[in-house]
């Protein structure tokens, strides 16, 4: 998609869905999704990130023709669109994961897995744009200590419960996690 078109096209084009839930995924998003991932398994040291960002640019620019031809249709569809963008570079990237997130949770409300993943983009897109994260699911590697610790959080911005309801720990125990991390 060329940029100079709107990120509001693609957001009516997936809002196009309409009973969605009752839709077959497309085993085109769920293959690009895995790949996705798989390219994130195992520990952060053995991965080359400017190979990653190569793989991950090609991956959107895939879900956007998916999306532009409308074949982004059932929930999963849109939890594994959202998921690609989710490891975009810019604030639009997270704003389309983020978008598409929601539909996914929209439309499959028992499934918690988007409505944590919609937290995750939130954080993402937040700190993207320079403000702390919400509910505490963004880490990064202390320039002092060389360890993972929690990204700035706004604690004032969601509750503890809130967290919960998400499917998401406490912010305590995103904290005490942290330095599990690798």
């Amino acid at each position: 998609m060329p940029p100079k078109r709107s990120l509001a096209v693609l957001i009516i084009l997936a809002t196009l869905g309409a009973g969605a839930q009752a839709l077959e995924p497309n085993p085109k998003l769920r293959e690009i999704a895995a790949a996705d991932q798989q390219d994130r398994a195992g520990p952060i040291e053995g991965i080359d990130y400017t190979q990653l960002a190569g793989r991950d640019a090609e991956r959107r620019i895939q879900v956007r023709r998916l999306l532009e031809q409308g074949e982004v249709r059932a929930a999963e569809d849109y939890f594994y669109a959202a998921l690609v963008f989710q490891h975009g570079e810019t604030v639009e990237d997270f704003k389309l994961a983020f978008s598409l997130v929601s539909i996914a949770a929209a439309l499959r409300p028992e499934r918690p897995g988007p409505k944590a993943a919609a937290c995750s983009a939130w954080d993402r897109l937040l700190l993207r744009s320079g403000k702390p994260q919400w509910y505490g699911t963004q880490f990064e590697r202390s320039a002092k200590t060389g360890k993972m610790e929690l990204s700035a959080v706004d604690e004032s911005a969601v509750t503890d419960g809130d967290r919960k309801a998400c499917g998401l720990p406490t912010l305590q125990e995103s904290r005490d996690g942290a330095g599990q991390l690798k």
